[in-house]
This record gives structure tokens, C-alpha cells and sequence, in this order.
């Protein structure tokens, strides 16, 4: 069942593990730096929240995406155990949402295990260790070991070693922890010796035994082939598995060698009961408790025993056949415990170059087995060819592995003296006692057939259905209130004491599923429009609803959500919404629809001119009931109007298409359109030049209109008009006047404009004065001019050597000193001018100059002064040296406190008061400023001197290198290589064209390189988060950046193995740069590749007649693949046609371009067409005497129903257990003509029919 799962698989959503020690974090030396790490890699079919505890830390929350793989680290330093005989709270648990598969990996460079991490409904009490024959490493303490990981309070342990423990207890004695263990603590057990066929068990005197999680293995230790390879040097590895519990373990099992391994394989068969005889490919042997049976072969193995065992496989070093691999054990599981979905995840980590996966199971069975949505080849088993096996070469990451029967499956991979192996997929069902399902319904409030299974007869059953209430029947019905999670538990009771032993449990955990509540709206019913009808249903969060079924009331249907209906004509509709979930819960809805008839819209407008109003006027009509809402759109981008009569101004004139909708008080609409036109109006403008009293005023017309002609009125504010276009007036004395233009068009749309216009006096009144009057700076004068009214408008001055101005307050600089004559004559108007004439005298200016020579900084600069009176008198000097300070002597000397070019400027004064000014330039030469770089280096390269001797002006011309090793070098930028690192003192002195210098030293550090790897690519399918694995740089540092793809992030850039999240769909290339400045950065690239599960739904399944043919309707994108492809039309389209002639379960594989999977199924079921008689003759002569109805086992939802002749139910039956004798209430009813009804009650129509009884 899908909802049930596989209740005791490996799939759960509460998990216990351990971090057990590994022999890089033990005491010693050691060859390589650093400790081991733990991943948890999480995969689930759904997307769902994963939470995390470690030992007494708080929960850490994380995001599983759907068919792919979230990868958690194990921080070392909250979990890890490296104790013996300890009671240490470090476990480590896993909690989920919704159900998960856990893989756990304890590794280090290429030290690594891996083990398949079991639920805690999956856990039992009694427990025996595997691990290997221990050897040991180069130092560190390497040892046999197991670890018990409590998941209740005050959990009691009983341990009896195989071998001496570390902390001294002796084999075969029977020891306990010094206390219970607490729910989240473990104990870890380790020897120098094997402690496989350790037992481990929780005890109790009360029966109520507490279950347990118990792995077990070696922090290391090496697999020789006691053989063919002995005395060899040999690769070591550590190994790590949760172990099953006893009553998980089988009688028969199916093993296939790892591929690619020539030397072949070690198995171990550990026995739990005395007298145990176990068979190896038709060869027996036998084994007490605790015992194992230990062969060798390179084959496919069939094993069977006659009590519960647990078979091992162990792959060997890699010196025994020199191909790629490294020690690793994985159990293998029973035949009779199978699954038929497992989701795994093939680990890179650390040095893992191939990727595999074994599957076996029946021959049978082989064909419907699909690895990533495809069929691989099977191999049958030579001792027992019933059963066959798959070696699957694979890539890293998520795989998906289905079948329609039971298999089971092993994933493992091998590098350079590396290696990792597990179970892919684990059915734990208590062998002795367990639970089953078989109802189909799993909705709130549907009945579950539960039933009780157990080897023996129990004294009593005791059913704990998680709702509070129980049953003590076998095999109950129960019926649960709500939707939720119900973890249902079956106790059972037996005859032989008190202990632990009294009783056996078993709980699985029950999903029931929310009923959908259906529901919809509508929007406005109207004639003339389809209505919309949305879907309003809802269910509880996490569910969804993935079918809809509308019936209209008009015989139309719709399977689409939200769909829109056209009703042909008015009136009432009965409307049915029927919804289903993803999980097949039902409800339905039914409401009254009523569709009335739509207004008519109508409006008018009458013509407007631009920026007036225009009033619309509402016309709209209906045949039933009324308007009640308007709504305008006047076409313009302007606010719409919901008024009935609104009243409107257009922004600008022009056409304009005018819209308006007209509403029924039901919400019913129609929609009318008219084109109007707004008539411009013009644009009023003048304008007129300055004029006096007797001008005549010349007025210049600057009116427009965007279309048709104008025509004008003119008031120019003196009692006079005028209607010319540009009329020309004189206005009787000076003053302001108001002068209007008034303008209309052929439309008779009018705009005016008024101005305030000046009239100037006819007489102004010329004047000016005039200042400064030395010949080199010029004579300055100054307009004093005036006028009785208004304003002069403009001017000309006259200097008396042939020049002129209009500007209001010249300056004239004249060629000589001299006697001169200037005139200035000024205009109020047109023609209204006057002018005055003054006589001004230019006196001369002395001669400035002065000699000086460039000099270099901290030098004197001498100034020479060589200036001449040329006749303004005796003379003074000011002196600027451009550098903030002056002087008044007549050569003053100067020293300059910087470098750099000076503007000295020298003014030298008569006696008449003029001066002139000179100025020259100065240049101070700087003295260089030596620099260099670089002060690092790297051992590995020469380094490059780089001058960075700076000078403000000129150029250097020498340069002195000393490199502080014995070497030196005379050019500007000088190549060296050190030939070793450490710190040399360097040495530069730089010299300029003006032979100034300067020397700088320097400490400059040679330092080592570092190096770079950034782990393997990744396909990361379904998923936003990947987590890297760069090496760790030491002593360098290491930033991780995205060289290609957008939208990506770090959580932490410096951190080598810290996850990355981007943008699904996106590729991206990230680079990890190793930096230890200043060598060249060491960077690698690793593609991340985020790509997303391709969307694939097979469809429901399917109920066929035999004979019959049916279109599938699945969803799905990508390259896509139906297996089989038998009874298919076309098994590469979403939608091809079925005829399968018996049931057949069909997967559609979709792989996205990217190359990321996914699958679904759904099954096709094939019965036989129901065969019914007309007659039958129950006389008892042994023919015909029962209604016997032909294939009725393929109906077994089945009612059957028989009327007389005058409608009288003369037989009834829900099912058809046994053929109907004829009778009714065990009297034989009369011969006769009756009539039957059989509802199949499987989704096909009813049958029907006459039938005769004859006697």
C-alpha cells in the first residue's frame, strides 16, 4: 500500500546511529593530518525536513528535495567515540517529516565504511557482532568493536565478548554497562582481537524489553586472503554496520561477488542456535551460538540453513589482486526479507573511482526490475538457478531501484586502496511475529483490515491501534477518527515465562489520509459570457487534490480545475464539483447556478471644444431588471468614471475613442464604443519692441491653431481697436497701456491673451563718467544717463580713436597716452536719440621684468630684477613668488620648500600711480622618492623587482639593486631567484637626471606554494544544495568562488567542505583557490550541476477487461521510457494505448536532458470479462444447479441483486462467496422469468439481465 509503505524497510522517520572509532583519531603518529569525518546522506522519494540531534546539542534542521540526496556532517567533536566500555551521550538522531532512507559514512582520506542505517520501528532486542580478524596499523590502536545506541530510558545491556575487551572484561563472560543507558547514549565495546559472534542483547525481568540499535566493525584493520595471498603487505580499511536484529535474520540467501575483483571474496554464516546446519552451494556444515562457517569463492553463492542466520560478505585488501579496492564487509540479507523500491546514494567520497550495484532475486521476477527507470541483465545463480543476480555498473549519486516482486540490493564502490559497501535497501520484518495490511481504503474514517501473523500460537493478541484504543481480536477492523500518523503496534503473548522471552511486539506506522472538503465560487452567471467557476475545495496542508470533475447541469462536463462554461441560455443549474485527492479521498459539492440576460449600453456626446467639459449622456437599456453601474473609459489614460452622466475635459484636442460598460444589478455587462472629436482652440500670442512716444507701435500676430482659420480683435487700452492680423499703432503720449488680443476660430472656439505695454519718453538725457586712467589698464566709464519716463533702450560710445561700444559700462584699453574726445549717444525708441561729447587724458605705464635660472630642491633661487620707469616716476616693487610668500626688494633671493613649477610674479609702480605686472616661470627640481616591490616571493618562482621610485618631474637615470643574498643588479626592474625561503634585507638607490638620489631597504619574505584539489563533479538532481569536499590547505587558506553560473552561494567560502546552494537548472563551475601569498594561487574547478527532477506522474491505475484497450493519461517530461513495453502502442510517449493480455505494472521513466531520473508507475489490472447465465435449474440432478457466474473472482467488490417478476428483491449478496442455490430464505422459489442487477463496484457501469429458473 502507498500509504503504508513497507513497514519494517529501511525507509522511516525516526533513526538512531552512532560515530564509532575510526583509527585516524586515535593516539600516536600518524601518517596523514587531520581526523575522520562523518556524512549522513538522506534520500527520499518526497521532498521533506530533516532534523538532526548529536548527543546533547540542540536540533539542526535540513531540506531533503525529492529523489535526490541531502548530505549532513557529523561534526567529530560531538560525536565521535573512541572509548571502550563508556557510557558517553553522543548519539546521533534522525528525525523526518515524511519517510526517509539514512546512509551513514565514517571515512578519512582513503579510510572509509558505510552502513545502510535502520529505523527504530525496525530495531529489536538480541543482536550478535561481525566485524574480521583484527590486525593492526603503524602506530595508531586499531580494534574490533561494537557500539549499542539507547533509544529509551533506562535501557538495560547484556554483552558477552567473544574475545577480551580493552577495558578487561574476558570472553564468554556475560558483563553489563555500570548503569542503564539513557535514551541518546551509547556504549561502545572494543578488542584487540574479533569480536565477531559477540552477543548482545537488552534484558529486562519484567518482559518488557527495550529495543536497541547495535553496529559493529573495526576502527581498521586489513583482509588477507588466507589462501592464495598470504605473507603479502596489505591495504587496511575500517569497517561499519548496523547490525539486524536476530528475528530479522533468514534461512535462505542469494550472494554475487563484487565486480571487478579477481581474487574473490570472504563470506562469513554466524549461526544464533546450537546445531545450526548451514549449506553452501549444496555443501553442509554445522554451528553452534555465536558460531560462523568462513569459505571463499569468486562465485554467485545459494546458502541455506535450518535455523535463522546472518550471512557476511567481506571484500580483501587490494595487494591480493592489485585492482582498486580496500577491505569492506557488508551483510547481506535474507531472501525472505525483499523489497520492491529502494532509493540509494552512491558516495564519491574519498577516493571511490567506480560505483556498483548487485541485485538478486528470483529469475522469475527479473524482467519487471528497473535500475534508474531501465532493465539490466541477470545472470542465474549456477547452484540454485531459480534465483539470479545484476552486477550494475553505476555513477555517483541518486539511484532509484523498482521492481514488481522482491529483490535485494547491494551498493559498493572501489578506489585506490578504498573501498565502501552496504545494503542499498533493508526489509527488517520480525520473522516470528509481525503485521499486515490489506485494506485499500486509507481515508479518515474508512475501515483497515489489520492482521496478526506469528510462527507460534500466541496466548493472547493485543492490538494498540495509537488513537487510545485496542483490540484483542487476531485480525481487527478499525476505523480511525482523523487523518494523521498512527503508529499501530501487535503485541503477543507466550507460555514461557516472565523474561524478555514472554512476549513479542511489532509496530508499523499508519498514514491516513485527510478527506478533500469540496467547494467552489463563481464569478457573475450571465447569457452572453462563460462563467468561471473556481475551485474553492480544500484539505489539510501537505495534501493535495489532484482530480476535479464538473457536471454542469446541461449534460457538459470538465475535468479541469478552474474551468470557464458558456451556458446556451438563461435560467437555474445544478452545478457538481467531485474532487480527489492524491491519495484517492473523495468529496463532492452541489450548488444552483443561475444565468441571467445582459444590458444593452448606449451613450451620446455632443461637440466640445479643447478644455471644456463634455457632457455624456447615459442610453443604456434592459430587458429584465436594471442598470445599476456605469463605467467609463474616455480613452485619454485619464481615471475612469463610474458616474451614470459624467461630465468630462480632455486633456488636448483631438479624436478619441470613448468606452463604456454598462452592469445589471446580477453583475451581467455589455460594452459600446464611439469616436468624438474635440475641436482645438487657439493659441493667443503677441509681441512689440520697444518704442517711444512718436513711434508708430509695429505689433506682430504669434497666434496658431492646430487646424481651420482664425479671426482677431484688437483693444490697445487707449480707446482705440483694430481687427488686422498685424496692425501698426501710435499711442498718444508716453505711459503704460493694457492692450488685449481676443482670437477665434471657424468653430467658434475663442482664447485671448492681455499685455501691459510701455510707451518710452521721446527725449532721454545723455551722461557718463570716467575712472582710472593709467594707458595699460584701460579707461573705465560709466553710464549716467536718464529719461523722463520709461526706459533707454540702447547706447553707443564713441572713444576717439576710431573705436566704438554698446555696452552699458565699458572699459577701453587705448594703443598710447594721449588727449581724447569720447561721445555718448543714447535712444528711448525707434527714432527718439540724444548724445553728449567729453575730453579724457591716458598717462603711461612702467616697465616690469626680471631674470632668474631653475634650481633643485633645497637650492637658492636668485631673482635679478630689470624693470624701467619709462616716465611714470621712481619706482616700487612687489614680488609674488607663487609659493604664499612675497617681497619688496629689488632682487630678492628665495628658497623653496617643495618641489615643483612656480609662477613668480613681479609688479612694479610709478609714481603716477600705474603699475605693470610680469610674471615667469620657476621650475624647483624634486629629489626622487626610491620604493620597490615586491616584500614577498615565492620559493618556487623568480622574483620580479618592481621600481617604484617615484620623481615629480624629470626622469631617473640610475638604479642600485643589493638583494641581500650576494647579488646585485644595476636595471631599473631586475629579476632574482632565492634559492631558498627565509627573509633577505634588500637594497635600491635611484638616481635623477639632476643627479639627486635617494636609498630605501626592505625585509623581503620568500615563502612555499601551496597546492589545490576540489573534489569530485557532481549531478545533483532535485536539489539547490550540494556540499564540497576540497582539501583542506594547510598552511595556506582556501575561498571558494563561482567562475560560471549566476545566482549561487556559500555558506561558508573559506570552509573546503561547506555546502554550496544555487539556482535549479543552472551549471555551475566552482573554484576552489589555495592562497599563500605570494605565490601563485593553486586553484582546481568542480562542476556542480543543479539540475531538477524532470516531473513524471504514470496516471492512476487502471481496471481493464481482457480484450479491451485504454489510453494512459500520464504527465511527464524528459526523454521518457515505459517498461514493459509490452501490450503498449508507442512505449516512448506519454499517452500510449494499453492492451496488456494479463495485469502488468507499468514504470514511465523521464530523464531531464541533464540526465536526472525519475520514475512512477501505475498498474494495469486485467480481469475476465463476467460470463452470466439466463438460466440454471437448482433440481439437484448435479448440472446446473447453482447460478455459477464464470471469473466472478476478479470481482470481489461485487453486489449481486435478483427481482421477480412484479419487482420483488428475491436475493441479495455483497461478494459472491458460493453460487446462489435458487432459494430465498432456504425456500426453493417457483420456476420462472427474474430479472438481476450486479454492480461490479470497480468503476464500470452496471449489468443487467433477465434470468430463468428452470426445475
Amino acid at each position: 500500500m502507498n500509504a503504508l509503505g513497507q513497514a519494517t524497510s529501511n525507509k522511516g522517520r525516526d533513526f538512531w546511529v552512532g560515530y564509532m572509532a575510526h583509527v585516524q583519531n586515535e593516539s600516536g603518529p600518524n601518517p596523514e593530518q587531520g581526523i575522520s569525518s562523518m556524512n549522513l546522506y538522506v534520500t527520499s522519494d518526497v521532498a521533506t525536513t530533516v532534523q538532526v540531534t548529536v548527543g546533547t546539542g540542540g536540533a539542526a534542521s535540513y531540506q531533503v528535495a525529492a529523489n535526490s540526496v541531502t548530505v549532513i556532517p557529523v561534526s567529530p567533536s560531538t560525536a565521535y567515540v573512541g572509548s571502550s566500555e563508556v557510557i558517553e551521550k553522543k548519539a546521533i538522531h534522525v528525525t523526518s517529516a515524511a519517510p526517509v532512507v539514512v546512509y551513514s559514512h565514517i571515512y578519512h582520506l582513503n579510510k572509509s565504511g558505510a552502513t545502510l542505517v535502520l529505523p527504530t520501528n525496525t530495531l529489536g532486542r538480541s543482536y550478535y557482532a561481525v566485524s574480521y580478524n583484527q590486525t593492526q596499523y603503524q602506530g595508531p590502536l586499531a580494534a574490533s568493536q561494537l557500539m549499542v545506541v539507547a533509544q529509551e530510558d533506562n535501557t538495560v545491556i547484556e554483552i558477552t565478548p567473544t574475545a577480551t575487551t580493552l577495558g578487561g572484561k574476558p570472553a564468554g563472560k556475560p558483563f553489563s554497562p555500570s548503569r542503564p543507558l539513557m535514551k541518546g547514549e551509547v556504549y561502545q565495546v572494543r578488542s584487540l582481537q574479533d569480536l565477531t559472534g559477540t552477543k548482545v542483547e537488552s534484558i529486562s525481568s519484567t518482559g518488557t524489553c527495550k529495543r536497541i540499535a547495535v553496529f559493529s566493525g573495526s576502527s581498521y584493520t586489513a583482509i588477507p586472503e588466507p589462501y592464495s595471498c598470504p605473507g603479502r603487505q596489505f591495504s587496511g580499511d575500517n569497517l561499519y554496520q548496523q547490525l539486524y536484529p536476530v528475528s530479522a535474520w533468514g534461512k535462505n540467501f542469494v550472494t554475487a561477488p563484487f565486480k571487478s575483483r579477481r581474487s574473490g571474496e570472504i563470506y562469513r554464516v554466524l549461526a544464533s542456535v546450537d546445531n545450526t546446519v548451514i549449506t553452501v552451494n549444496g555443501s553442509s556444515v554445522t554451528r553452534n551460538s555465536g558460531q560462523f562457517y568462513e569459505f571463499e569463492n569468486s562465485t554467485p553463492n545459494y546458502i541455506t540453513a535450518s535455523e535463522p542466520v546472518q550471512v557476511t560478505q567481506y571484500t580483501k585488501s587490494q595487494a591480493c589482486d592489485n585492482v582498486p579496492s580496500d577491505p569492506e564487509m557488508v551483510l547481506i540479507n535474507p531472501v525472505e526479507q525483499t523489497l520492491k523500491t529502494i532509493t540509494l546514494y552512491s558516495s564519491p567520497y574519498f577516493q571511490i573511482s567506480s560505483h556498483y550495484i548487485n541485485v538478486t532475486m528470483k529469475t522469475s521476477d527479473v524482467g519487471t526490475f528497473r535500475l534508474d527507470g531501465q532493465p539490466v541483465t541477470f545472470t542465474p545463480v549456477p547452484s540454485n538457478p531459480a534465483y539470479s543476480y545484476a552486477q550494475n555498473t553505476v555513477p555517483a549519486g541518486n539511484h532509484i531501484l523498482t521492481a514488481d516482486s522482491g529483490f535485494n540490493a547491494m551498493a559498493y564502490g572501489l578506489g585506490e586502496f578504498e573501498s565502501y559497501a552496504y545494503s542499498a535497501g533493508a526489509n527488517v520484518t520480525n520473522l516470528n511475529q509481525n503485521i499486515t495490511v490489506a485494506s485499500d481504503s486509507i481515508c479518515e474514517g474508512n475501515n483497515i483490515q489489520f492482521k496478526g501473523f506469528a510462527v507460534y500460537t500466541p496466548l493472547s493478541w493485543k492490538w494498540y491501534f495509537g488513537d487510545g484504543t485496542t483490540s484483542t481480536e487476531k485480525d481487527p477492523i478499525h476505523s480511525f477518527p482523523k487523518a494523521g500518523k498512527y503508529n499501530v503496534s501487535l503485541v503477543t503473548t507466550k507460555s514461557n515465562g516472565n523474561d524478555c522471552d514472554s512476549q513479542d511486539s511489532t509496530y508499523i506506522e499508519v498514514d491516513i489520509y485527510p478527506n478533500p472538503v469540496a467547494n467552489f465560487t463563481y464569478d457573475v452567471a450571465c447569457s452572453n459570457d462563460s462563467t468561471r467557476f473556481r475551485d474553492a475545495s480544500k484539505i489539510t496542508t501537505g495534501e493535495s487534490i489532484v482530480a476535479w470533475k464538473w457536471e454542469f447541469g446541461d449534460g457538459s462536463t470538465s475535468t479541469k480545475q478552474n474551468p470557464a462554461h458558456k451556458f446556451k441560455n438563461p435560467g437555474t443549474y445544478s452545478v457538481k464539483l467531485s474532487v480527489s485527492s492524491k491519495n484517492l479521498c473523495v468529496s463532492d459539492t452541489t450548488i444552483q447556478v443561475s444565468i441571467v440576460s445582459p444590458p444593452v449600453a448606449r451613450f451620446s456626446a455632443p461637440e466640445t471644444c479643447d478644455k471644456e467639459a463634455m457632457a455624456f449622456q447615459d442610453q443604456s437599456t434592459m430587458a429584465q431588471g436594471r442598470v445599476t453601474r456605469w463605467e467609463w473609459n474616455f480613452g485619454d489614460g485619464s481615471a475612469r468614471s463610474t458616474e451614470q452622466n459624467p461630465k468630462h475635459v480632455f486633456p488636448q484636442a483631438g479624436t478619441y475613442t470613448v468606452k463604456m460598460k454598462a452592469f445589471s444589478e446580477q453583475g451581467c455587462q455589455d460594452s459600446t464604443q464611439q469616436t468624438i472629436v474635440i475641436n482645438p482652440k487657439p493659441v493667443v500670442a503677441f509681441s512689440l519692441p520697444e518704442v517711444c512716444a512718436t513711434d508708430d507701435a509695429p505689433f506682430v500676430n504669434e497666434s496658431t491653431i492646430a487646424a481651420g482659420s482664425m479671426t482677431y480683435r484688437w483693444d490697445f487700452g487707449d480707446g482705440t481697436t483694430s481687427t488686422a492680423q498685424a496692425p501698426r499703432h501710435r499711442f498718444p503720449k508716453e505711459g503704460n497701456y493694457t492692450v488685449k488680443l481676443v482670437v477665434t476660430s471657424t468653430k467658434g472656439c475663442q482664447d485671448s491673451v492681455s499685455r501691459t505695454v510701455t510707451i518710452n519718453s521721446a527725449i532721454p538725457v545723455p551722461d557718463f563718467t570716467s575712472t582710472s586712467f593709467c594707458q595699460e589698464q584701460g579707461v573705465t566709464f560709466q553710464d549716467a544717463s536718464t529719461i523722463p519716463f520709461g526706459k533707454i533702450i540702447r547706447r553707443r560710445w564713441t572713444f576717439g580713436d576710431g573705436t566704438t561700444s554698446d555696452e552699458l559700462n565699458p572699459r577701453h584699453l587705448y594703443a598710447a597716452p594721449g588727449t581724447y574726445q569720447v561721445e555718448l549717444r543714447v535712444w528711448s525708441g525707434i527714432v527718439c536719440a540724444e548724445a553728449i561729447t567729453k575730453t579724457i587724458v591716458v598717462v603711461p605705464n612702467p616697465k616690469a621684468s626680471f631674470a632668474t635660472t631653475n634650481v633643485c630642491e633645497g637650492s637658492i633661487a636668485r631673482f635679478t630684477n630689470t624693470s624701467q620707469a619709462n616716465g611714470s616716476g621712481s619706482l616700487t616693487y612687489t614680488w609674488n613668488f607663487g609659493d604664499g610668500t612675497t617681497s619688496t626688494e629689488l632682487s630678492p633671493d628665495h628658497l623653496y620648500a617643495a618641489p615643483g613649477t612656480y609662477t613668480v610674479s613681479l609688479v612694479v609702480k610709478g609714481a603716477n600711480s600705474c603699475e605693470q605686472t610680469f610674471s615667469k616661470a620657476i621650475t624647483i627640481n624634486p629629489t626622487p622618492k626610491a620604493d620597490f616591490s615586491p616584500s614577498v616571493g615565492c620559493i618556487t618562482d623568480a622574483v620580479t623587482f618592481q621600481d617604484m621610485s617615484s620623481l615629480l618631474s624629470g626622469n631617473l637615470t640610475r638604479w642600485a639593486w643589493d638583494f641581500g643574498d650576494g647579488s646585485t643588479a644595476s636595471t631599473q626592474n631586475p629579476t632574482h631567484r632565492y634559492a631558498r625561503i627565509g627573509s633577505y634585507t634588500v637594497r635600491l638607490t635611484v638616481t635623477s637626471e639632476f643627479g639627486c638620489t635617494q636609498t630605501i631597504s626592505k625585509t623581503v619574505t620568500i615563502s612555499p606554494a601551496p597546492i589545490a584539489q576540489a573534489g569530485p563533479d557532481q549531478l545533483i538532481c532535485g536539489s539547490v544544495t550540494a556540499t564540497l569536499a576540497a582539501n583542506t590547505p594547510a598552511p595556506a587558506t582556501g575561498q571558494w568562488t563561482v567562475t560560471q553560473g549566476t545566482g549561487g552561494t556559500f555558506a561558508n567560502a573559506a570552509s573546503p567542505t561547506t555546502t554550496f546552494s544555487g539556482t535549479m537548472g543552472t551549471t555551475y563551475t566552482l573554484r576552489w583557490t589555495v592562497s599563500n601569498s605570494p605565490c601563485v594561487n593553486a586553484t582546481d574547478d568542480v562542476v556542480i550541476r543543479l539540475m531538477p527532477t524532470p516531473e513524471v506522474e504514470a496516471g492512476n491505475d487502471i481496471l481493464l477487461i481482457r480484450g479491451e484497450s485504454i489510453e494512459i493519461q500520464a504527465k511527464a517530461q524528459g526523454k521518457l521510457t515505459w517498461s514493459p513495453a509490452i501490450g503498449l502502442s508507442n512505449p516512448s510517449i506519454a499517452n500510449p494505448i494499453a492492451s496488456p493480455e494479463e495485469t502488468t505494472k507499468y514504470y514511465l521513466r523521464s530523464v531531464s536532458e541533464a540526465g536526472c531520473p525519475n520514475v512512477d508507475s501505475l498498474t494495469v489490472t486485467v480481469i475476465d470479462r463476467l460470463q452470466i447465465p439466463t438460466a440454471f435449474s437448482p433440481n439437484g440432478d448435479g448440472s446446473n444447479d447453482s447460478w455459477v457466474l464464470e471469473g466472478i473472482e476478479d470481482y470481489p467488490r461485487i453486489t449481486i441483486e435478483v427481482y421477480n417478476r412484479w419487482g420483488q428483491q428475491v436475493y441479495t449478496s455483497r461478494g459472491y462467496p458460493s453460487p446462489w442455490d435458487g432459494k430465498r430464505n432456504g425456500v426453493d422459489l417457483p420456476i420462472g422469468a427474474y430479472y438481476y442487477i450486479i454492480d461490479p463496484n470497480n468503476g464500470r457501469s452496471k449489468m443487467t439481465g433477465p434470468l430463468t429458473i428452470l426445475r
